[in-house]
């Protein structure tokens, strides 16, 4: 399939009159879904009503027909239960997904990343102004940061890729 049929396959399922910046993100989404372009990330950014969660779900609901499938992540387990609603598909933190626990010598624990075993997956992100980009729980995360440790997660995949939601 190739974007301009993959961009029409989208504005045609979409459940409702598409705006122009609508259809201009369809049409960038379509591009960046058939991108060969490794360690790619997408960046979907609106305020309130603008129609994010529409345009995910008739993403996630068509993106089989490009061949590829998704993962539903989200920073909290509240976050993962909406996105999971309007996707129709389960959704998981972003803890539970990258990460395995491991105990420390001395007790606590400590996450390490799992292996990345998918292949032509895109990483769904939702609420991704609520992850944070600091060092300050170094010991606690592999690379010290969630952020820096779900993009190295992410990107260890056979053609996987990013696509990061959230408020402007």
């Amino acid at each position: 399939m190739d974007v301009s049929s993959f961009y029409s396959l989208l504005k045609g399922d979409f459940p409702h009159t598409v705006t122009p910046k609508q259809d201009i993100t369809l049409q960038l989404l379509a591009k960046f879904v058939l991108d060969n372009h490794k360690n790619s990330t997408f960046l979907l950014k609106g305020y309130a009503g603008t129609g994010k969660t529409t345009i995910v779900g008739t993403l996630v609901k068509n993106l089989w027909k490009a061949k590829q499938s998704s993962v539903l992540l989200a920073p909290t387990g509240r976050a993962a239960k909406v996105i999971s609603n309007y996707s129709n598909k389960e959704a998981f933190t972003i803890h539970k997904k990258i990460y395995y626990p491991k105990s420390v010598k001395g007790g606590g624990v400590s996450f390490t990343l799992q292996p990345n075993k998918h292949r032509n997956v895109i990483f769904i992100v939702d609420e991704a102004s609520m992850i944070p980009d600091i060092n300050q729980d170094s010991k606690l995360f592999e690379n010290g940061s969630l952020l820096d440790d779900l993009m190295q997660y992410v990107y260890s995949g056979f053609n996987c890729k990013l696509l990061l939601i959230g408020d402007t």
